[in-house]
């Protein structure tokens, strides 16, 4: 099996950024989710509430982050002090967060039509993953809950033939895509590994209707293709599709390397 493609989401429901390698963190990819947008209250906005999110352009590389809507873009440097500290919550977790300079906020917020403010997650940030394990406390920035989604082609290819229009891997959002062998084999796994990297403790990912969503327009679809989705990948938990995983080890993954099934 074959890494065919990766992602990252510097802002958090924002457009995704490809890539050919990545170097993964205990947090997840590097860059990933880095950066949030948050409403008055300090809470997460998302594609949920703001679908327009998805066409905030994103590139992300050593230097900055490159911002981009309406022909125009800005500059993020790196270099920040984080010292405007400020309350964020993601689902139930609340801790600390760098505001960025109230110029990104104001131009985001004129874009999107309401009012938010960009944050980036620091080195005083602190959000840990639910995990049994009492040894080990594996942390996570600004995703929804674990650090990095992967998704089957085969999976996809399952859906889009009981669809009457196909859709393209990027309504998921995954970071890493791989060339399986059958549809929806990685549910059963428990161990794998790519590149440098083990990862464990995987969670099925339950889907909400950002899948509706079209990442390039920023438009609402229909009921598709989550109402195929749940017509047979419904549990208890909710309608899945990918898997959510936690790195065991930092190290490097690229295009082209194998996942190998470990248990």
């Amino acid at each position: 099996m074959r890494i065919e493609e990766l992602f990252i989401y510097p802002i958090k429901s924002a457009r995704g950024q490809a890539v050919k390698d990545m170097k993964i963190t205990h947090e997840g990819p590097e860059g990933d989710r880095q950066w949030m947008l948050i409403d008055e209250n300090g809470k997460f906005v998302s594609q949920r509430t703001v679908p327009k999110l998805a066409t905030v352009e994103v590139f992300n590389d050593q230097a900055a982050l490159t911002v981009g809507f309406q022909k125009m873009f800005f500059k993020i440097s790196k270099n920040n002090s984080f010292q405007r500290k400020v309350k964020v919550s993601v689902w139930n977790d609340t801790f600390e967060a760098a505001l960025e300079p109230d110029l990104y906020s104001q131009g985001l917020s004129q874009y999107l039509g309401t009012n938010c403010r960009l944050v980036r997650y620091a080195p005083y940030s602190q959000r840990r993953v639910l995990s049994h394990q009492a040894d080990w406390k594996p942390e996570v920035r600004f995703s929804d809950g674990r650090p990095l989604l992967l998704v089957n082609t085969k999976s996809l290819e399952d859906l889009n033939g009981r669809l009457r229009t196909p859709v393209g891997v990027d309504r998921f959002r995954p970071n890493i895509v791989f060339q399986g062998g059958q549809a929806f084999e990685e549910e059963s796994w428990k161990k794998i590994k790519i590149g440098e990297v083990v990862f464990s403790l995987p969670k099925k990912c339950a889907r909400c209707a950002i899948i509706t969503i079209d990442q390039k327009t920023g438009e609402k679809t229909g009921a598709e293709p989550l109402k195929t989705l749940a017509s047979y990948r419904r549990d208890d938990k909710g309608v899945n599709f990918g898997v959510l995983w936690i790195p065991e080890n930092e190290g490097q993954i690229k295009i082209g390397d194998t996942l190998e099934v470990l248990e």
